[in-house]
């Protein structure tokens, strides 16, 4: 990856980290009122758009679009897909540990969920325009 690709990657990352966050925040506070799928749903619900709001606006530089929201969850399903089949090989075919596995596979599958959220949000996007004060 270029210098441009690397940052765009890290803040990417980082977004994921505060997303997570985000999401396990709005879960607890929900499932204090409505039953956990329903938390779970919801609060899923929130962290998606915030995700795609804060890559699209920060990470990626775009503004963002109905179709870029619509395509955005198939870096979710790539993600989920990807490691899923890293973490069976992982402890079925190289005997890791389950827990450890599971982060090996996610941190493996992240270069991929970043190039499908990139392509995702700005495939026909026109980026952000710098604005001057007068």
């Amino acid at each position: 990856m270029n210098p441009p690709a690397l940052h765009q990657f890290a803040v990417f990352a980082a977004i994921g980290l505060a997303n997570t966050a985000v999401y396990y925040a709005v879960y607890v506070v929900l499932n204090l009122w409505m039953p956990y799928l329903a938390a779970h749903a919801l609060a899923y619900a929130v962290s998606l758009a915030g995700s795609f709001l804060l890559n699209s606006y920060i990470t990626l530089r775009t503004r963002p679009t109905w179709r870029a929201f619509f395509r955005f969850p198939l870096s979710g399903l790539a993600n989920l897909a990807g490691s899923g089949i890293l973490l069976h090989l992982a402890v079925s075919r190289l005997r890791m540990d389950e827990q450890f596995a599971a982060l090996v596979a996610g941190v493996l599958v992240m270069p991929v969920s970043f190039l499908i959220t990139r392509w995702a949000i700005t495939s026909g996007a026109k980026p952000e325009v710098a604005r001057t004060i007068p």
